[in-house]
């Protein structure tokens, strides 16, 4: 808990303050946009995760932070380190994500805030593992960040995927497309296990540069 905390010291106020005004832009749309947009959908399984990827990959940096030779060196265990960064950006985020879906869920009643959780969860934990991974594999900044957002954008862009046989299973925003077989639960399961098995990936390419 010490060392969770003293991440989040070390991120400072700016973040808080971008995710307050994400905050409010959601909770205005949520009360100008009436029935024609379900925010539920669009904000939160789609909108919240690339923004806590990028969060990620900008604030949670790993071998772009220029103390990094110096942790690496130094450090008992690097995957420690990168772990408590990514979760201290990732419970920020995930925190202020929360509040707004209570908001939401108060103004809109679209759904349950426990549903519009698990909506989030997967998809930002996912996209957020991948820029970790990028993030210990390459020391060139943003690239993490630019591989994130245009994996989100060809997905977002190819909604007929989920048309081919077990595509359904793995796309990032089943519920936002539809979900015409209802395999919505079993998707967020699936990228869930998918994200574990990235961070084994980053763990042993943390214990090769240790």
């Amino acid at each position: 808990m010490q060392r969770l905390m003293s991440e989040l010291k070390i991120l400072g106020i700016n973040p808080v303050l971008i995710w307050l005004s994400a905050a409010v832009v959601f909770v205005l749309l949520s009360v100008l946009s009436g029935d024609l947009l379900r925010l539920s959908h669009a904000g939160f399984e789609v909108a919240f995760p690339i923004l806590t990827s990028i969060a990620a990959s900008e604030w949670g940096r790993s071998r772009t932070d220029d103390n990094f030779a110096i942790i690496a060196a130094q450090s008992r265990s690097l995957f420690r380190w990168v772990l408590y960064r990514f979760l201290a950006v990732f419970l920020e985020a995930a925190a202020f994500a929360l509040m707004v879906m209570l908001i939401v869920s108060v103004l809109g009643q679209e759904m349950q805030v426990s549903e519009m959780l698990l909506l989030y969860l997967s998809p930002a934990f996912f996209l957020s593992t991948i820029s970790v991974l990028f993030g210990v594999c390459f020391s060139q900044e943003h690239i993490a960040t630019l591989f994130c957002g245009m994996l989100w954008m060809l997905v977002l862009m190819a909604p007929s995927l989920v048309q081919l046989p077990g595509v359904e299973y793995f796309y990032l925003f089943i519920r936002f497309v539809g979900d015409p077989n209802d395999v919505w639960i079993i998707n967020k399961v699936i990228l869930g296990v998918l994200s574990l098995l990235l961070w084994r990936i980053v763990y042993r390419i943390c214990e090769s540069l240790s």
